[in-house]
């Protein structure tokens, strides 16, 4: 067994292969700081940070740049627009302008609401134009794209089973080691000594999106980093947390956020609508949960329509 405990993308990380070389564990570790590199939005020469530079004019990128960013894109699409990752400029007006170690900053005013257009793709190209006047923030979806990306390197070699988590998202493939059936659990956001349930997906990924975790005071104000795109700010959601079952980490950190976003009232029309499995807490601690969620949580076609996106 090779196991790997780091700390990236602001988060701590683990690794975890079985039947695999101490090389292929370093080289799943090298390929998570090589993405952090090339889509840091903290890092000035980033490729992110290059295309944000420059937006309404056409940018070559990497492959794995460009895959990213069509899958963000096709995102904003399948949810109608509640994902969006065009709000780099609104999350940083509220003071969220540089690493959660460093603690956020006073807000700078009211940030506006997010922009509708498109992302231009040109896929022969492997080159993308964003729309004037926005930027693109790799946030949740990039880490958990950096998950699906690493864990399909590793699934490549032929292991026997392997996990790969950052900061909470994390994604299984093979067949685990310490029993018949992965098991990932799910903390109570309000206390973290008690589980409101687990996902025991054959392969699959869970992403848990939270408003506690990332948040901040400026004033008599409390802010915090999920935003609404239909308001620019902060979401008024009585959720605090969703979990979501999905075949890629990248389509379960998306889901996560839209049910967030939506509220209780929509919350298991949303996972539905989404195709994944879920869990969501109130700040009140009642849990709603997916009626799939015991039969079939992986939903092996969860994400399906982003299947060829994340591949």
């Amino acid at each position: 067994m090779e196991v790997r405990e780091f700390r990236a993308m602001g988060s701590r990380c683990r690794i975890a292969i079985d039947g695999g070389s101490a090389a292929l564990a370093d080289r799943a570790v090298g390929l998570v700081d090589a993405l952090e590199m090339r889509w840091s939005r903290f890092l000035p020469d980033s490729e992110i940070s290059r295309v944000n530079a420059a937006p309404g004019h056409l940018h070559l990128v990497s492959p794995e740049t460009y895959r990213l960013v069509e899958a963000a894109e096709r995102a904003r699409q399948l949810t109608e627009g509640v994902f969006n990752p065009l709000m780099l400029e609104q999350l940083e007006q509220i003071g969220y302008r540089r690493t959660w170690v460093d603690g956020p900053l006073e807000p700078l005013g009211m940030p506006e609401v997010a922009s509708l257009e498109e992302i231009e793709m040109f896929p022969d190209l492997n080159a993308l134009r964003l729309p004037p006047g926005t930027r693109f923030d790799p946030g949740g979806i990039g880490k958990g794209f950096t998950v699906d990306v690493v864990t399909e390197m590793i699934a490549s070699e032929g292991v026997a089973g392997a996990f790969v988590e950052l900061g909470g998202d994390l994604r299984v493939v093979g067949t685990p080691w310490y029993g018949p059936a992965w098991r990932v659990a799910v903390a109570h956001p309000l206390d973290d000594d008690r589980e409101i349930g687990a996902f025991t997906p054959e392969q699959g990924a869970v992403c848990t999106s939270s408003r506690l975790k990332r948040r901040w005071q400026a004033g008599a104000r409390e802010f915090h980093h999920l935003l609404d795109p239909r308001t620019g700010e902060p979401a008024v959601t009585d959720l605090v947390s969703v979990s979501a079952c999905s075949s890629t980490a990248a389509w379960a950190e998306v889901a996560a956020k839209v049910v967030l976003i939506k509220g209780s009232a929509d919350a298991v029309a949303t996972f539905g609508a989404l195709n994944v499995s879920g869990m969501a807490v109130t700040a009140e601690g009642v849990v709603l949960t997916t009626s799939s969620l015991a039969a079939d949580d992986a939903g092996p076609e969860a994400g399906r329509d982003l299947e060829g996106t994340f591949r």
